[in-house]
């Protein structure tokens, strides 16, 4: 299972110039990030925020105000990102997080008891997994929402610290996750933009897209927060895990 990184982050200002400083957990998360962050500066295949430094475990880029956030931009650039990777694999690194789709429905089905009445459907949909195992390549890991900003017309991706290896439909369920609603087009636009061979995408899609909605689940079921916060969110993963069947 993924050893999240509760990280801390602050937004400051310096002689006018607004900096997020944020303080990971452990060193190896700190040490993915900035691996990430210098692959995407070097490959220029995406974007991310300027990094001004390191302070210990924290980490300081340049702070970026969002606009509208550009999801069908977002599904563009990583499903280039995706062909890339998978014609040039990088060399084996440690740094880079293994997501293994059998790893996170063992964990899932270990607490199928968690979903009530839908832990049927969770078991039927994980139980049997059909994806095209050989399809290998570069991951966020995370691209929700909630790690990337739009800011005049160009996307900007940050919090790679779930950021390596696996196969592309756990980052193009995590775009859905963030906009249930624009799932077609979400897919419509990644199938333009890849240079590869991907005929499942759909069924692929739907079972990480099951896999990924009830691992966040879980995750959040065990984490403390507000109760109403919690209860909005688990909800709406329920809704998608419902609507996936």
């Amino acid at each position: 299972m993924e050893d999240f990184n509760r990280n801390f982050s602050e937004v400051y200002e310096v002689e006018g110039q607004k900096i997020v400083s944020k303080r990971h957990q452990k060193p190896i998360f700190l040490r993915r990030e900035l691996f990430f962050y210098d692959l995407f500066q070097k490959t220029g295949l995406v974007r991310t925020p300027k990094v001004y430094g390191v302070e210990g475990l924290c980490l300081k880029t340049h702070f970026i105000e969002t606009e509208k956030k550009d999801i069908l931009q977002t599904a563009a650039e990583w499903a280039r990102v995706h062909s890339y990777f998978i014609k040039n694999p990088l060399p084996n690194n440690r740094l880079l997080f293994p997501h293994n789709i059998q790893a996170v429905a063992s964990f899932i089905l270990e607490n199928k008891d968690a979903f009530g009445e839908l832990g049927a459907l969770v078991e039927k949909a994980l139980s049997d997994l059909k994806v095209e195992m050989e399809l290998t390549t570069i991951l966020h890991g995370d691209l929700q929402d909630k790690n990337m900003v739009t800011f005049q017309g160009q996307n900007y991706y940050f919090d790679f610290e779930l950021s390596g290896l696996g196969h592309p439909g756990r980052d193009v369920a995590s775009m859905i996750i963030s906009n249930p609603d624009r799932r077609k087009e979400i897919e419509r636009i990644y199938r333009t933009n890849i240079d590869f061979d991907y005929s499942l995408l759909g069924e692929d899609t739907n079972t990480w897209l099951i896999a990924r909605a009830a691992e966040l689940y879980l995750i959040l079921s065990k984490r403390k927060g507000p109760t109403e916060v919690k209860r909005r969110i688990k909800s709406r993963l329920l809704d998608i895990i419902q609507s996936s069947k």
